[in-house]
């Protein structure tokens, strides 16, 4: 495929607030010492619905991810990453403003980013950065003008699809543009000619680009052939997946697979497009996932099969190591030593503040979430986080029918406790370190009521620290959720 170049004349409609926050001269240094020309590259790169266990550098055996293990093993790995929200948009939206849902208005998925807060792209091009978004956005429809870009001086992206063969996209405001490949060797295609664009047009200036792939998502059988090449009787399928429903997960398990390795593909050819250009040592180059994939364990299904609970029709949402868990694989030669993995508790809302940290660029002051540069490059600085702070905020549609519910969570290196608003399901307690696939719910025994208590009032606090309404904030009488201001994508449902 040989992506086309497009110029398109964009309407200026920056709202009052980013305006002002944003409206200081671009900086040649920062306060650190760090001038504009030394400033990182960064190429963030994360799959959607990836789970933390399907890659060759988290010890899976089955799965084969060549490209993705030697990044790993070229730079830093965090043990403990999680998706504090694990769905879709709002996982977007806590990357983009380094916030938490009940605070960026992205409560759940189908809601439109709030224009007054700042946003990552916003912040990095503030600071001299030449910035692009390639992929599913999910957090509103093209076309994209300029106040829908949200900082982002280029981007072809498109909301939400998932037919990986007939997706369109818009390239800023102009399209429906059609890939005619796979969705994402499209993509990559569209994001190797970005940088080699900024390499030829930009030299003295960084760039930051996002690419956010579709797959692992369902459908899992649009992918490659080439890649279909795992046999059902011998992937890895989890004790924790029902022994009826064991046939059907292997056959899910392969194709999964089949797509996290056709990805692997595409983060090959990204890497070798900057060692091409000669500017590998000077990228930030980040992998990583916006949820996992329970793939039918603890029998989970998915929300389309009403024959089953509506509590049960989530393979992701819920507080459990496969929705929650992901992987973050962080390379960046200047600065951090090949080979390092660390336990630190890292949370999506520390994307944002932890990637301008490593850029020494100062974080907007209302991020909630941790600079964790100084745990990336091995230096001195604040101990990191206990803990990750999880949730669950509603069904967003108006007219969805119950799922999960609503919930919060706390997940340290070693436990895992949740509980639903106003105990519509049992809490969960897990010890992941004796019970690492959650198959024993620890929560009301007699035994584990200290550590239940102490995970509870460490919930509190994270509740407190936050802001969260959860428990004493105004509902929609219809679907439960929380009234944040948020506003819907849709302009009919926003009026329902």
């Amino acid at each position: 495929m040989e992506p086309r170049t497009h110029r398109v004349e964009i309407k200026v409609l920056v709202s009052v607030a980013v305006a002002l926050a944003l409206s200081a001269p671009v900086p040649t240094a920062s306060a650190s010492g760090h001038s504009l020309r030394a400033r990182p590259n960064i190429l963030f790169v994360f799959a959607d619905q990836l789970r933390y266990s399907a890659l060759g550098s988290s010890g899976n055996k089955i799965v084969r991810t060549p490209n993705l293990d030697r990044l790993a093993r070229q730079g830093l790995r965090f043990e403990h990453a999680f998706s504090s929200h694990p769905l879709c948009s709002p996982y977007r939206a806590h990357v983009m403003t380094g916030r938490y849902g009940h605070r960026n208005g992205v409560p759940d998925n189908e809601y439109r980013l709030r224009t007054d807060q700042v946003t990552l792209p916003q912040t990095l091009k503030q600071a001299g950065y030449h910035t692009g978004f390639i992929g599913k956005w999910h957090l509103g429809d093209g076309p994209y003008t300029e106040d829908k870009r949200y900082g982002f001086d280029y981007m072809a992206a498109y909301n939400c699809q998932h037919q990986y063969y007939k997706i369109h996209y818009w390239e800023n405001e102009r399209g429906p543009i059609q890939f005619d490949a796979w969705a994402p060797e499209g993509e990559a295609d569209l994001a190797i000619r970005f940088i080699e664009n900024h390499r030829r047009e930009k030299p003295d200036a960084p760039f930051a680009l996002i690419v956010a792939w579709g797959p692992p998502h369902w459908p899992y059988d649009q992918y490659p052939d080439q890649f279909k090449t795992y046999d059902p009787a011998k992937v890895d399928v989890p004790p924790n997946v029902p022994p009826q429903m064991e046939a059907f997960a292997r056959k899910e398990i392969a194709d999964y697979y089949g797509n996290v390795s056709a990805l692997d593909e595409q983060m090959g050819r990204l890497t070798a497009a900057l060692d091409r250009l000669g500017i590998a040592d000077d990228t930030l180059v980040c992998f990583s996932s916006d949820h996992g994939d329970h793939l039918s364990s603890h029998g989970y299904g998915k929300p389309m099969d009403e024959w089953m609970h509506p509590s049960m029709r989530a393979s992701k949402a819920t507080p459990y190591d496969e929705a929650a868990h992901i992987p973050f694989l962080l390379r960046f030669p200047r600065r951090v030593e090949a080979g390092r993995r660390t336990q630190a508790m890292f949370s999506s809302v520390d994307v944002m503040p932890t990637l301008l940290g490593l850029c020494g660029i100062p974080v907007p002051k209302d991020v909630q979430g941790h600079n964790l540069a100084h745990v990336v490059t091995g230096e001195e600085g604040p101990p990191p986080p206990d803990s990750v702070y999880l949730q669950n905020m509603g069904p967003g549609w108006p007219d969805r029918k119950k799922w999960v519910g609503f919930w919060r969570g706390v997940r340290t290196d070693r436990w895992v406790y949740a509980r639903w608003y106003k105990d519509e399901h049992e809490p969960l307690l897990f010890d992941c370190q004796e019970d690492p696939y959650e198959l024993r719910n620890l929560a009301g025994k007699k035994e584990y009521a200290d550590i239940q208590q102490q995970m509870e009032e460490r919930l509190r606090r994270w509740m407190r620290e936050t802001g969260d309404p959860f428990e004493t904030g105004p509902r929609d009488p219809k679907t439960g959720m929380l009234i944040l201001g948020q506003e819907f994508v849709n302009e009919k449902w926003n009026r329902k």
